[in-house]
């Protein structure tokens, strides 16, 4: 990845685990349990009413009692799923039960499938990236007021008592990501944290949303963020998902593989993907420092799959 270092401090690393539940409620303690125990940071739970696995907001709130340790972050709620109002209560009571360790992350929808067996209407981007926003006004308002009212194109809100407030202040961190220039510079104006993803606008996992996720792609993601965000930038966390991890001493087949997989020319540029690592411990680590160092990016949240892989990649990382 071309570019130059940035010049201040880098921000210490965190890591986050993705989870969506296990089969049993025992399996679920001892999960939990185990990302405690081997050291992340922040247990993410997705929202995708179409798939398997766990409700965000009932699993967030069973593993504040399990683990009094990790923080609590939704990756990410659906803003078409529910009314925003309703969200900053559950939210609040989540932020209130686990004593402050809420992070909020809140999208626009991008997957057809989990409304349409709903028969529940699903937008084009464009308004539901308007809703997103009148919504991101909505919760800072229920979770800072007493009582709060919203006048907007989506929502109306008419002196709503709001109860609980939540512990941390002025709100929970909030985490809004994408791999678009609109929703990106909304999250660079408004977010604590702001992730860089492929682009799904497509509603799907493919061919567009690969070249979306390219160190070039990303570059341009950041130029986005640090044109809209201004003076505040270095107030921002820059958080990817990082998809596979690939432990191995033989890289050549699966850079070869990725190369093709994401449309590249180049098989170098397999290391300026920010959503993989791949080689040794040691070089999957490096490639996580060098990283940071060249687009600031400092929480990677792993996915459960790889949670065995990258568990010796974190402790070389860890403090860092």
């Amino acid at each position: 990845m071309s570019t130059a270092p940035l010049s201040s401090a880098p921000r210490p690393f965190r890591f986050s685990v993705m989870s969506s539940g296990s089969s049993s409620a025992q399996g679920w303690r001892s999960l939990v349990r185990q990302i405690d125990d081997m050291g992340f940071d922040v247990l993410h739970v997705p929202q995708h009413r179409g798939t398997r696995g766990f409700g965000p907001i009932a699993a967030l709130a069973s593993a504040a009692e399990i683990s009094s340790r990790l923080r609590l972050g939704s990756l990410v709620l659906d803003n078409e799923s529910i009314h925003p109002a309703l969200l900053a209560k559950d939210l609040a009571t989540i932020d209130l039960i686990s004593d402050g360790r809420l992070e909020v992350g809140i999208g626009a929808g991008w997957l057809p499938a989990d409304h349409e067996p709903l028969g529940q209407a699903f937008p084009a981007a464009g308004e539901r990236i308007e809703k997103l926003m009148e919504a991101v006004e909505i919760l800072r308002a229920c979770w800072t007021l007493p009582s709060a009212s919203f006048s907007g194109k989506h929502y109306q809100l008419n002196e709503l008592a709001n109860d609980p407030l939540p512990v941390q202040q002025p709100h929970p961190p909030l985490l809004i990501g994408g791999g678009g220039k609109r929703v990106l510079s909304y999250a660079a104006r408004v977010a604590n944290i702001v992730s860089l993803v492929p682009n799904m606008s497509a509603g799907k996992v493919g061919r567009e949303s690969a070249a979306n996720a390219t160190g070039a792609a990303t570059l341009e993601k950041l130029q986005w963020v640090r044109e809209a965000a201004g003076s505040r930038m270095g107030e921002i966390e820059l958080h990817t998902n990082l998809t596979n991890v690939f432990i191995t001493n033989d890289r050549q087949p699966i850079i070869e593989k990725l190369a093709r997989g994401y449309g590249l020319e180049r098989q170098d540029d397999v290391f300026a993907i920010p959503h993989v690592v791949l080689g040794t411990v040691e070089q999957c680590a490096e490639q996580i420092l060098q990283r940071r160092v060249e687009t600031g990016i400092s929480h990677y949240t792993v996915f459960e799959s790889g949670l065995a892989d990258f568990g010796p990649i974190l402790q070389l990382l860890a403090g860092k």
